[in-house]
């Protein structure tokens, strides 16, 4: 009997098996997380950078069970196809849990609000009334691929969503690449990306304007077309960053269990 190589039953199955297996652990997992926002709340810098790295962990950690012997060949018996199982990892580690990651955010500035004001009723307590904000939805800058961009709004920004697919994209597939030390070792591949991409840039300065300090004190009309270069060209490779990690991560995915 020929097995379709895609499923949604099949992936329903295996939304339900992650959820059984680790339900305790995500309500704890968000319900900490709910209680950092209680803090944080309109701390922009630390809101986003929480985002971030918690973000990385929890992609790059999705997949641990397949560098363990005993773990991994009860993943890899398990009836999908890797193309299955790779979707249901890419829906988990973007959608779910940026969703989550908001919904915390919302409950914890909710909780953190009330707190501050029924303490702020106690006159001996060195507490201040304060409304309740969503500075974090409002100052995170929304395209951080434009050079000259002042938006406040992250509302309807593709671009913003698509920053946080890339790293989101990388660290699964370093958590699919990687045996050990996942998270660190997919940050210095990073590091050594964004060195190489600073390079490239270099030349293209070079090969357009003839040095790259020389940009800075070139005409007006080569210093645009320098800057439009530089935008154009690290947006394209930014929007084929998340797919091509995908592509990888189950092209990686598909060897390990060979």
């Amino acid at each position: 009997m020929k097995t379709s190589i895609f499923d949604f039953r099949r992936m329903g199955l295996l939304f339900q098996r992650y959820f059984i297996e680790r339900y305790r652990s995500e309500l704890i997992y968000w319900g900490i997380m709910a209680i950092v926002f209680v803090f944080l709340r309109n701390n922009v810098q630390s809101v986003s950078g929480l985002i971030t790295i918690a973000g990385a962990f929890f992609a790059a950690r999705f997949f641990h069970e397949i560098h363990h012997p005993t773990n991994s060949v009860a993943y890899f018996m398990i009836p999908a196809t890797q193309l299955e199982k790779l979707t249901v990892a890419i829906v988990m580690t973007t959608l779910y849990y940026f969703v989550m990651m908001m919904l915390a955010y919302v409950i914890g500035n909710l909780t953190g609000t009330l707190l501050n004001n029924i303490l702020a009723s106690f006159d001996f307590l060195p507490v201040y009334h304060s409304t309740l904000q969503w500075e974090f939805f409002e100052k995170v800058n929304p395209d951080f691929f434009s050079i000259a961009n002042n938006a406040e709004s992250i509302s309807y920004s593709a671009p913003f969503f698509v920053g946080y697919l890339i790293f989101q994209s990388l660290f699964l597939f370093g958590g699919i690449y990687f045996k050990k030390n996942q998270t660190f070792k997919t940050f210095a591949s990073f590091m050594l990306f964004m060195v190489v991409l600073a390079l490239f840039i270099g030349l293209e300065a070079k090969f357009i304007v003839g040095d790259f300090f020389a940009a800075f004190t070139s005409p007006k009309e080569d210093l645009e077309y320098f800057v439009k270069m530089v935008e154009y060209t690290v947006k394209i490779i930014f929007y084929l960053l998340p797919p091509f990690f995908w592509l990888v991560s189950y092209f990686r995915l598909t060897e390990k269990q060979v």
